[in-house]
């Protein structure tokens, strides 16, 4: 009875050792050698006065839509822009601004998994 009892103790806690370390493995290959999704990068940030227009230049690892938006220095949504479907590669979005606007803003670009914020100033002479 103690040596079917023996038996099975063995059995069971090589079985459970098998599955921690399976576990662990998984764990660690997800970790360390999965791929990382690439994220979008925000180029550039210009200012064009003669219409005030933001140029925008922005590298697409993929296809997606993106949602620019135009944040105060608290960063508090000022304006918004209509969402923009964008192709793989780099891109550049002319987006225009208020005339009324002078002083240091954020320009703030967001997709579904996202965002990316950048500072700007816009200075009326």
């Amino acid at each position: 009875m103690i040596e079917d009892f023996r038996t099975t103790l063995i059995i069971t806690l090589s079985i459970l050792v098998v599955v921690i370390l399976v576990r662990r493995f998984k764990r660690y290959i997800h970790l360390h050698h999965m791929p990382v999704p690439q994220q979008v990068k925000l180029e550039e940030v210009e200012v064009m006065y003669h219409p005030p227009l933001l140029r925008v230049q922005v590298s697409m690892p993929q296809p997606e839509e993106v949602f620019p938006a135009m944040l105060s220095e608290a960063h508090a949504p000022l304006l918004a822009w209509p969402a923009v479907v964008m192709e793989k590669g780099v891109q550049v979005l002319e987006l225009p601004l208020p005339a009324e606007a002078e002083g240091c803003y954020f320009f703030e670009i967001a997709t579904s998994t996202q965002r990316t914020e950048r500072r700007f100033m816009v200075r009326q002479a």
